[in-house]
């Protein structure tokens, strides 16, 4: 109970990611900074300016959905279920989804949905008539279409929701999926984002925005979070779902936390549909929101994974806002590793947060040789982990296109 208002446990860790499946290979590959950019192969991007991505290259679907249920949905929902079956099993949460499934909650959320399955069904369309377009087309492509197979697969009858919150929903998901355990809506919810945007009208759209870096020879070194370098993000995919639980749940259980969750924020910059609020104001109201609805003081925050895309519009925005929380927190902007999976990463750097607390280790990041000028001066991590044995509490926050803000505050179990 925290401020007389119950904390979220977070007793599982499920996750497909560029350098990895699962929570032990991916902590390792983080900590060691291993990079999970290369060149685009869920596509043909020969003709594109940009041909460099972060794909789960080791990722088989296989592993995780029945053959046949495999066609019918979308690669987001393949990772969404995959992630969540890798945090229950890390939960040992089986027998509860199973016994008492009423009792279970689902958030996932994903900033495009299906936009694969989309191409691929315009694509029929347009070759073979409307006769030829497939019964799940629209199952497939609906943003909820997560949500709601993995919900029937896994047998979940309790809440459900799937926030579309662009680049902010993977954090904004975790306000919701703590909102469902603090009013005792569920005593478990499986909580998380799935992406799956390596499709060539995404990717397009993105080149023709001007948000990604075009640094087609060197993609280990593209994406530049707070660096004088930075010239954008580079895209990626992935999926990650934790298992939060009300304090009850953890003790009937036995459970043992990584972390929880303790307090939240999500603001609006009502500024621009693609440029953060260049003062940061909407980002530092969320990071302010979540410290205060924890009954944090910004001095006992002492780790930020910033949204830190690598992109000038937003890198110093973030971080001036950061500096306002506690000018001596440590931060590292982890994108420069995985890539910017969208939807997804609000949730996967959640996982990174949760198992920093956990671990008291800050993860590095990468290609940050000399801060831009516009950045606040931070203990930013770089290159190696840092040990922080007296790390109490952290925050994951991200910045989401249409001026969308949320924040989590973690603290240790």
């Amino acid at each position: 109970m925290e401020n007389g208002r119950p904390a979220a446990y977070i007793t599982g860790i499920g996750i497909v990611s560029p350098i990895g499946v699962g929570r032990e290979t991916f902590w390792r590959a983080m900590l060691a900074g291993e990079s999970g950019a290369g060149p685009i192969t869920r596509f043909d991007a020969s003709e594109y300016a940009i041909r460099i991505a972060c794909e789960c290259n080791d990722f088989d679907p296989k592993d995780f959905v029945e053959k046949k249920a495999i066609s019918r949905i979308d690669r987001f929902t393949q990772l969404g279920l995959a992630s969540s079956k890798l945090a229950l099993e890390d939960a040992s949460a089986w027998g509860f989804l199973e016994s008492t499934p009423e009792r279970v909650g689902l958030v996932l959320g994903t900033g495009l949905g299906g936009v694969g399955s989309m191409e691929d069904t315009q694509g029929t369309l347009d070759a073979r008539g409307p006769s030829r377009v497939g019964p799940f087309a629209v199952t497939k492509i609906m943003p909820n279409s997560g949500a709601a197979n993995v919900g029937i697969m896994l047998g979940v009858q309790g809440p459900s929701a799937a926030p579309a919150l662009a680049c902010a929903c993977g954090t904004d998901a975790m306000g919701l999926g703590y909102d469902l355990i603090r009013r005792g809506d569920a005593d478990l919810v499986i909580c998380g984002a799935s992406e799956a945007p390596l499709t060539p009208t995404i990717v397009g759209g993105f080149i023709s925005m001007r948000a990604m870096s075009r640094n087609n020879d060197a993609p280990e070194e593209a994406c530049r979070p707070f660096d004088s370098g930075h010239r954008g993000f580079i895209i990626a995919e992935g999926s990650a779902m934790v298992i939060l639980e009300s304090e009850a749940s953890v003790e009937r259980r036995g459970a043992e936390p990584y972390a929880k969750i303790t307090g939240f924020g999500r603001t609006t910059d009502a500024f621009n549909i693609t440029d953060p609020d260049p003062e940061g104001r909407g980002i530092y109201r969320a990071m302010k929101l979540a410290v205060d609805s924890a009954g944090l003081d910004g001095s006992e925050v002492g780790y930020i994974n910033p949204h830190g895309s690598g992109t000038p519009a937003g890198d110093g925005p973030e971080s001036h806002a950061m500096a306002r929380i506690n000018p001596n927190v440590a931060a590292s902007g982890t994108k420069s590793t995985l890539g910017h999976s969208l939807g997804a990463s609000g949730a996967i750097e959640t996982v990174i947060t949760t198992l920093a607390v956990k671990d008291r280790t800050l993860p590095p990041q990468r290609n940050l040789a000399e801060r831009a000028e516009d950045c606040a001066e931070l203990d930013y991590i770089v290159d190696e982990p840092k040990e922080a044995p007296d790390l109490k509490a952290a925050i994951c926050a991200n910045l989401g296109v249409g001026g969308h803000n949320a924040a989590v505050a973690i603290e240790r179990a």
